[in-house]
């Protein structure tokens, strides 16, 4: 008894020791605690290592670069059809991440994501307003938004719904201080927090298009703020203004070069509508995330939960969407069934935020139903549903219940922690080994196939023009014949081909080095081994008997092929490829060279094309 008192003691003290230091009761805890979130997000993106995702070595990087170096009309699609989005964070991304050593460039990152703790946490000290214990409520409620599913995998990348749901969630909290300025009688202040809410609002959809939804429910949701109807429509009519204007002057300049260059502003989406001749007459859509059928429509939270590849390319376990939908349905049940009961009052800053979560939602699931876009709800879902418990559950239970409720969902997530891809740390965070390219402003590279490879343009001869062929780029006649063009115009001819990374002995070695230090290479310790590597995904790895009662991790059977026999089949394919552009492949030349991010190895082959004769 004696032992338990005294831990309870300890625990009570430190639970005042942060209390006096980070509840949200002065200015100084407020930024004390936004400091350490930072910090911690920062060391974070340290631990998980270089950014390696899909899309960086596809555009990010190359449309940073390309951008500041003015090769808009030098190259064709080298990025595939994303060579043409908006490259303005891209630019960001680019001279952070080739400009700075790699992990310093990185703990920057993780930083700038935890830094969205602030806006998140603003939301829900408005939202609670009144509410007992809210100095607390709001920062425990904005860490367990950076502890969801999509935020999570994205965190020290380079993707960037995390980095523009910093700008979404500051509109929504300039919208909700709106509101308070308008109850107050401030004329002005309103209206600047008006205009403020719009010109975040705008920076996100220029940096990210696919943030229109959440301008389209914010400004439905700034509508319901409460007080003078005339006052909020103007409000909102501020908000737009405001919005349309930073956007416009942001990527306009872009969208207006694209447009004169290529017919379309979008291109090469909405080509059905633009008719831009290099690209065919259709509107690019990934449609293949959507639900299906009634039923699916109804039930998305719970479908994408129990199969999370419907709306990912990777697992991203999580508790938070099926429970929301759950509770959600259960306090509408209660409210039907249980006519006589007055609805208890809430904030009118909670009704901009629930009304914001859930145009938000039915707009994402309608157009788009990709799982990583839903960042900036996921953000804000534990105060949602920190809410419904209030008003689902008795008064003397919901706060501990609710309390248990979102610790389970963010533990969750924890556990089902799942990224885009990572790569070990190297100062230099690129490296690109040099092809020969003996006159580069008399050359041309063609980067076939469908795997992402411009990242590694900004390394080669910047006088060469690159174009891409047999990728995600939906080509029209138009652009065959442009590039017939390019390639008459240069006689020196060149394919670039991804190459075979093969097993990587070093990473094995590595890897059974941590499972001896942790004695899990023998006896006992096997069993243990066989359940992390069936747990542990992203290991991609099987137990190895080596000797009666010895183990090790090794690669998982059928996942890898020896490199030379791969090399040869990719070169075989992207003959094919080449083949429908009346172009051959000159195995002989072909050579593999090698490129690194941070400390994973992409080689590339390298080989001279000429034409059909």
């Amino acid at each position: 008894m004696c032992i338990r008192a005294r831990a309870a003691t300890r625990v009570r003290r430190i639970v005042a020791r942060l209390e006096r230091g980070f509840a949200f009761d002065t200015p100084g805890n407020v930024v004390r605690a936004t400091a350490m979130v930072m910090l911690l997000g920062g060391m974070v993106s340290l631990l998980l290592g270089q950014d390696a995702n899909w899309d960086l070595r596809n555009y990010h990087l190359y449309n940073g670069y390309a951008l500041l170096h003015g090769r808009l009309l030098q190259d064709l699609a080298p990025a595939q059809m994303q060579s043409y989005f908006s490259p303005l964070l891209d630019v960001f991304h680019y001279l952070l991440m080739a400009q700075l050593p790699a992990p310093l460039a990185g703990f920057a990152l993780g930083a700038l994501h935890g830094l969205v703790f602030l806006p998140v946490a603003g939301v829900a000290w408005l939202a609670l307003q009144g509410q007992p214990r809210r100095t607390w409520l709001a920062p425990l409620l904005a860490l367990a938004g950076l502890c969801t599913s999509a935020f999570l995998s994205e965190f020290g990348g380079s993707m960037a719904d995390n980095t523009t749901a910093l700008f979404v969630t500051a509109a929504l909290y300039m919208v909700l201080l709106a509101q308070r300025h308008q109850a107050d009688g401030a004329r002005r202040a309103e209206c600047l927090a008006w205009a403020a809410a719009g010109a975040l609002l705008g920076i996100a959809v220029a940096l990210k298009l696919t943030n229109a939804i959440y301008a389209v429910a914010l400004g439905l949701a700034g509508l319901c703020a409460g007080g003078n109807a005339w006052r909020r429509l103007a409000g909102v009519g501020v908000l737009t203004l405001a919005s349309l204007v930073v956007a416009a002057a942001l990527a306009g300049g872009w969208y207006l070069r694209v447009w004169q260059a290529f017919g379309n502003p979008l291109f090469p989406q909405f080509n059905a509508l633009f008719q831009g001749p290099l690209a065919a007459p259709i509107s690019v859509a990934d449609v293949r995330w959507l639900p299906r059928g009634a039923w699916e429509h109804l039930t998305w939270p719970l479908q994408f939960a129990a199969a999370p590849l419907r709306v990912s390319e990777i697992r991203l376990l999580q508790l938070v969407w099926p429970l929301l939908y759950v509770a959600a349905l259960a306090l509408l049940l209660r409210q039907c069934v249980r006519r006589t009961v007055a609805v208890p009052a809430f904030a009118p800053a909670m009704r901009v935020v629930l009304v914001f979560f859930g145009i938000g939602y039915v707009l994402w699931q309608g157009l788009f139903s990709i799982h990583r876009y839903l960042v900036v709800l996921e953000l804000l879902a534990p105060l949602v549903l920190w809410f419904i418990c209030q008003r689902l559950l008795p008064r003397e239970r919901a706060a501990k219940v609710g309390g248990w409720i979102i610790g389970i969902v963010a533990v969750v997530s924890l556990l089902g922690w799942n990224t885009w891809g990572h790569e070990r740390w190297a100062r230099q965070g690129f490296v690109v080994e040099a092809p020969p390219m003996p006159a580069p402003a008399r050359s041309v590279v063609l980067l076939v196939g469908g795997d992402p490879q411009a990242w590694r343009l900004p390394w080669l001869p910047g006088q060469a023009r690159y174009a891409g062929v047999a990728t995600n780029f939906p080509e029209s006649a138009a652009y065959r014949e442009h590039l017939a063009a390019i390639m008459e115009a240069r006689e020196q001819r060149f394919a670039m081909i991804p190459a075979a990374m093969g097993p990587d002995g070093g990473r094995w070695a590595r890897l059974n080095r941590w499972v001896r230090l942790f004695g899990l290479s023998r006896g006992r310790g096997c069993d243990r081994l066989h359940w992390l590597a069936g747990k542990a995904r992203g290991l991609r790895a099987e137990v190895e008997m080596t000797d009666p009662g010895h183990c090790r991790l090794g690669p998982r059977r059928g996942t890898t092929h020896k490199p030379v026999q791969t090399s040869e089949q990719l070169r075989e394919l992207a003959r094919q490829q080449l083949a429908g552009y009346g172009l051959v492949l000159d195995e002989g030349s072909c050579m593999t060279l090698d490129s690194r991010i941070g400390q994973g190895r992409y080689p590339y082959q390298w080989c001279r094309v000429g034409r059909v004769r």
